[in-house]
């Protein structure tokens, strides 16, 4: 088993990350391919992340163009105690 493996998050992990957290960095793409990112606070509804942001606002703009996103949520102070999903 490799090292990304052994660490891998169960799925009931990433669940209580979610659960327990409220910021995510949301990347979206520009017009011109460069990311864009930006924290959001979110919640979910249905098990899915929600967020709500203005349609002006170009993470809104970026997703209506290329709905192509990646989000992290991370916990944890000191390296050993990282998680993220």
């Amino acid at each position: 088993m490799n090292q990304r493996a052994r660490i891998a998050m169960s799925p009931a992990e990433v669940e209580a990350v979610v659960a327990e957290s409220r910021k995510l960095q949301l990347g979206t793409i520009n017009p011109d391919g460069t990311p864009h990112m930006v924290t959001m606070f979110y919640g979910t509804r249905d098990g899915k992340i929600t967020f709500w942001t203005y349609a002006k606002a170009q993470k809104a703009r970026n997703i209506a163009r290329d709905p192509r996103v990646t989000c992290l949520i991370e916990a944890g102070d000191e390296y050993a105690e990282l998680r993220g999903s």
